[in-house]
C-alpha cells in the first residue's frame, strides 16, 4: 500500500511540475494611447450676481421715526432670530438648507426694517444676507441706506458701528470697491 502511495504521489509531482519558463509566453497587447485631459482652471470660480434689485429701501420722513421708535423694542429679538439664521446659513451642510436659512433671514428683516425703518442692525444684517443671496444690487442699496442712518443723531453711534462691522465682513469684501463706495469710504 505504501508503495502504490509513494508511486501516485511521484506521478503527480512529475507530471504537474514543469519549468518556469517552459511552454510558449502569452503575447501582450499593447495598450491604446490616449490623450491627457484639458487641465480645468484652477483660478477661483466667479461669482454670478444679480445686478437688479426691485426692491425699494427709501422711507418717507414723514411719520417714519415715531413709528421706528415706537416698535423698535419689540423687533429686537426678530433682528436676533434673522441673525441667528444667517449663522446657521453658514454652518449648514446642504446648500438647500443654507439658501433656505438665507431666505429666511431675508423675510424677517424686511419684516423688522417695514415695522422699524431706521434700524441700522438690521439694516446691517439684511445688507449681508442680500449679499448672500447673491443680490448685490439691493445690498449695496442697503448699505447706502446705512451710510445716511449715520447722519441722524439718534442712530449714529449704532449706525458707525455696523458700518465698521460692514467694512470687515468677508461676505461684502466679494464686492469690496463697490461696498466701500457705498457706504462713502
Amino acid at each position: 500500500m505504501r508503495i502504490i502511495i509513494a508511486a501516485a504521489v511521484c506521478l503527480a509531482m512529475a507530471s504537474g511540475c514543469s519549468g518556469l519558463y517552459s511552454g510558449k509566453p502569452e503575447k501582450v497587447k499593447r495598450p491604446k494611447t490616449e490623450k491627457m485631459p484639458e487641465e480645468a482652471p484652477t483660478g477661483p470660480a466667479e461669482i454670478k450676481w444679480v445686478t437688479e434689485c426691485k426692491a425699494t429701501f427709501q422711507e418717507e420722513p414723514a411719520g417714519m421715526i415715531a413709528k421706528h421708535k415706537k416698535n423698535e423694542a419689540s423687533v429686537r429679538p426678530q433682528i436676533e432670530q434673522g441673525v441667528a439664521l444667517l449663522e446657521n446659513a453658514t454652518t449648514a451642510e446642504s446648500d438647500d438648507e443654507k439658501a433656505g436659512n438665507v431666505k429666511q433671514a431675508i423675510n424677517i428683516l424686511r419684516r423688522v426694517l417695514d415695522s422699524a425703518p431706521y434700524s441700522p442692525k438690521a439694516t446691517y444684517q439684511l445688507a449681508v444676507a442680500y449679499a448672500r443671496a447673491r443680490r448685490k444690487e439691493c445690498s449695496k442699496a442697503l448699505l447706502k441706506r446705512l451710510a445716511a442712518l449715520e447722519k441722524y443723531p439718534d442712530f449714529q453711534a449704532e449706525a458707525k458701528r455696523m458700518i465698521d462691522s460692514a467694512q470687515e465682513d468677508s461676505t461684502l469684501k466679494l464686492f469690496e470697491k463697490e461696498m466701500l463706495e457705498a457706504l462713502g469710504k
